[in-house]
């Protein structure tokens, strides 16, 4: 049965969407706990989605930064669904990124349900959304794809030759949404209108330099192009039938490449890190007529900017002072021009300007954005820090640009995802293991009260 949300709203011809994806509820930038930033934008959206009341929140995977997020990540994300559901909306559809865990995003499926909530699973049955307004009429169908990974969609078969497995997972994603597609025409007939959702790279959009609003006009988009990656589509890919496509993954809002403006990422709602200083911090809202489909970009203030200066070490110093006053707690990269001198002196003086001036220091070095080389700050222990931030250190002081980067961080989180995941797997045989040999120690003629019998019931029902 498709999964559907009920909601006591009015009936409307237009359905109104809003559009967002890759949160990384739980980063950090440059050791920065974003925790109140992450708060302050989650409060912003509520107060767009109870002013514009759209019908459906879509939000396009990468909701935490990691697989396991910390207990303030998903405090903040079941935090703001809850108060969602007080709203308008008739549906929160959610999907997981390839930093998310699928598993975990859908273990509290019953739950989320209350809230009006739906977590996507990564089969057409699962993944076919329908929206129904008070009445129970279909009003709206989404394919609620996850991100995917060779191993959902490879065709079998072919060779190992690279054209031949690009053209097998190009051939598996359009198979994959076109499964979806049936399964929503079957459910909800051919006239009501189609959503697809993705968090992939459609090959051909920009990783890199200005960001392309929805009002832009085409040859004002970025012509850089992502290449080398299996995982690369075509807009093709997606197939007929769609309205609108919500993607996720490339955090530079844009249209994707090859889709006539059919399929849009979002971006990211906050600056994450210092390749995002120059785009555009939004999300979408969409509203679909008989007539047509309108996108506008809505604006998301900002609580914490990045930014980047360069000069002498005096020149430094005042430039700090001025960040300071004009956006308090930003998250600062220096680029020192001055003349060679001790490495430690110049980043303990910038140190305690910054300090002085309430602001973050991220790194101190020599030259200019162009040549990126110098001195990083004081290093943590390894302990405090996470596997994502190890690696994407690494992939910085190899000097790696931002196309390598997106290459290696999926296949990167790839790996650590089927790492944890097996070390879940081993700790719950562990406490299986354990929780038996307590048991007959408690109970040694294999006696289970009825407390503990109703408590091991729900377990296996969740």
């Amino acid at each position: 049965m498709p999964s559907s949300v009920d909601a006591p709203v009015e009936k409307r011809r237009a359905v109104r969407i809003f559009h967002t994806s890759d949160w990384h509820l739980g980063r950090q930038t440059a050791d920065v706990d974003r925790t109140e930033d992450f708060r302050s934008f989650l409060a912003w959206l509520l107060g767009q989605i109870s002013e514009r009341r759209p019908d459906v929140l879509l939000i396009a995977g990468d909701i935490f930064d990691t697989t396991m997020p910390s207990s303030d990540a998903q405090r903040l994300y079941y935090d703001f669904l809850t108060k969602a559901s007080q709203t308008a909306l008739r549906a929160v559809v959610v999907t997981a990124g390839n930093h998310d865990s699928l598993r975990f995003l859908r273990a509290p499926e019953v739950l989320l349900s209350t809230i009006r909530t739906i977590v996507a699973g990564n089969t057409p049955e699962t993944e076919a959304v329908v929206i129904r307004d008070v009445a129970g009429a279909p009003m709206l169908g989404i394919a609620a794809v996850p991100y995917l990974r060779e191993g959902d969609v490879r065709l079998s078969g072919v060779s190992d030759t690279e054209t031949d497995r690009r053209r097998a997972w190009e051939n598996g994603v359009r198979a994959h949404y076109d499964a979806v597609h049936q399964k929503l025409v079957e459910w909800v007939g051919p006239e009501v209108p189609l959503v697809a959702m993705g968090h992939l790279f459609v090959a051909g959009s920009s990783v890199g330099g200005a960001a392309e609003s929805p009002s832009a006009s085409s040859d004002e988009a970025d012509a850089s192009v992502y290449v080398g990656s299996l995982r690369n589509v075509s807009a093709a890919a997606f197939g007929e039938g769609w309205r609108y496509i919500a993607l996720g993954h490339i955090h530079r809002p844009q249209a994707a490449a090859g889709s006539n403006g059919t399929a849009w990422y979002c971006g990211s709602p906050l600056m994450l890190d210092f390749g995002a200083i120059s785009d555009k911090q939004q999300i979408l809202e969409v509203v679909i007529t008989d007539h047509g489909v309108e996108k506008h970009a809505i604006h998301v203030p900002q609580p914490r900017i990045l930014t980047r200066i360069s000069g002498t070490l005096e020149a430094l110093q005042l430039r700090l002072l001025e960040v300071g006053r004009e956006a308090p707690g930003a998250v600062v990269e220096v680029f020192f021009t001055g003349a060679a001198t001790d490495a430690n002196t110049v980043v303990q003086t910038l140190q305690r300007s910054a300090e002085h001036a309430g602001v973050h220091l991220a790194a101190v070095r020599i030259g200019t954005p162009e040549g990126l080389r110098g001195w990083d700050m004081p290093e943590r222990r390894l302990d405090d820090i996470t596997p994502e931030e190890v690696f994407r250190s690494v992939l910085e002081r190899s000097g790696a640009d931002d196309i390598v980067r997106k290459e290696l961080e999926p296949l990167f989180a790839e790996a650590l995802e089927a790492g944890l995941e097996l070390m879940r797997e081993a700790d719950a045989r562990r406490a299986e293991v354990v929780s038996d040999l307590d048991g007959r120690s408690a109970h040694p003629n294999n006696e289970i009260d009825a407390k503990e019998t109703g408590h091991a019931a729900l377990e296996t029902q969740n």
